[in-house]
């Protein structure tokens, strides 16, 4: 796409992996889950394809060393796409991620995501991908509200739990990896009952320490206020 060399016979795509952290690795998000995906995709389009990764690092910014490697190759020409998996393992920033779409505009290279069906080459991949980076920021501070109007509401109800102190936070036994990647996987399409079905075989403790997961057990984690009671 971009004029700085030679053309390719091909075009070339640099597949960018991510996970944020070793647990989040077995939730469906791991660097060879993303990796076979996106060498799958680059091999139906018929591109070349180099695998860019950042491991343990999470997207609320873009300072990650493969990230701006990637960038830095993009603008100079020396590829013609950044593909990933979905939005999340680019950027969880609408303004970061409008200021992507806008470098590559300018710079002559795409953005492709896979799982969201966006190609930022194209005019109706540029306008879809500003619509999923907008809702998901729109979610994200609904969800935020929404814990700040229902936290207020139980303190000034003086709330108690089987006679237990109601206080507010993280599940205390279940990490926040795994909540995302409960979330991240529902978002993504997968069921509720393939995901218990996924925690389990891996041995993955409930909130509770327990066990057993179902699809009613995930489905209070992906609608969870994250309002914890002390034991």
């Amino acid at each position: 796409m971009s004029s700085k060399t030679a053309p390719r016979i091909k075009p070339l795509a640099l597949a960018y992996l991510r996970v944020s952290t070793a647990r989040q690795a077995d939730y469906g998000a791991s660097l060879e889950t993303q990796r076979a995906a996106l060498l799958a995709e680059a091999e139906r389009r018929g591109w070349d394809v180099e695998v860019v990764a950042d491991e343990g690092l999470s997207a609320k910014n873009m300072n990650r060393p493969g990230l701006i490697a990637a960038l830095e190759r993009l603008d100079a020409g020396e590829a013609d796409f950044l593909m990933a998996i979905r939005l999340d393992r680019v950027s969880r920033s609408v303004v970061d991620f409008a200021g992507l779409m806008e470098r590559a505009s300018r710079k002559g290279w795409g953005i492709v995501l896979i799982t969201q069906n966006m190609d930022t080459s194209t005019p109706t991949g540029r306008l879809t991908a500003n619509i999923v980076a907008s809702t998901a920021q729109f979610e994200r501070e609904l969800i935020s509200e929404r814990v700040s109007e229902n936290i207020s509401r139980l303190k000034a109800d003086g709330v108690t739990k089987d006679g237990r102190k109601v206080r507010f936070g993280r599940l205390p036994v279940l990490p926040e990896d795994v909540v995302t990647a409960i979330r991240a996987d529902f978002a993504s399409g997968i069921s509720m009952n393939a995901i218990a079905k996924s925690l389990n075989e891996r041995n993955v403790p409930t909130a509770h320490g327990g066990k057993a997961w179902y699809a009613a057990t995930v489905k209070r984690v992906i609608e969870s206020q994250r309002i914890l009671v002390d034991a």
